[in-house]
């Protein structure tokens, strides 16, 4: 499982550097539409879409890589009270959960983006495949991440839910 977890490491990296690159181009698109429609005059509506879909796929890549180290939301009070012990059964169990919802995201996610080479986006012109094809790649990451989340339980003293 190491040398899964470094290959995890680097897929990660390559993601976070295309969530860099994805908000330094929705701010570009935020600035230029706000330029478009208070100082031009003349609304881009190419402009809002392209940032809505940039938006999307950056917040569910971001979601995937959060996985690795149990960084999602969790609400402990209950489980802060419990034996080290039990937080990380219940750890373990809440994210065999979580990896059957991800599998469904997928399952669900691949013809759902399929679907998407029938309709056109009324802004950009471009098929909504694009789009769509955020929710199957990122629960790709998210389900690898977790993999590399539940194999890491085993060390840790005190885990975290997913």
């Amino acid at each position: 499982m190491d040398s899964f977890g470094r290959a995890i490491e680097v897929l990660n990296r390559w993601v976070r550097g295309i969530c860099i690159v994805l908000s330094g181009t929705l701010f570009i698109l935020v600035i230029a539409q706000i330029l478009f429609r208070y100082v031009i005059k003349i609304p881009a509506p190419w402009t809002e879409e392209a940032a809505r879909y940039l938006m999307i796929w950056m917040a569910l890549l971001a979601a995937g890589v959060a996985f690795q180290k149990g960084h999602h939301f969790n609400i402990d009070i209950f489980t802060g009270r419990l034996r080290a012990n039990s937080r990380q059964k219940i750890a373990l169990f809440t994210g065999l959960l979580t990896s059957l919802f991800i599998l469904c995201i997928i399952l669900w996610g691949v013809p759902f983006a399929i679907l998407g080479f029938f309709t056109i986006s009324p802004g950009l012109e471009i098929t909504m495949f694009l789009p769509y094809l955020a929710i199957p790649v990122a629960g790709g990451v998210m389900m690898l991440n977790l993999l590399v989340y539940l194999a890491g339980l085993k060390g840790r003293k005190d885990p975290q839910g997913p």
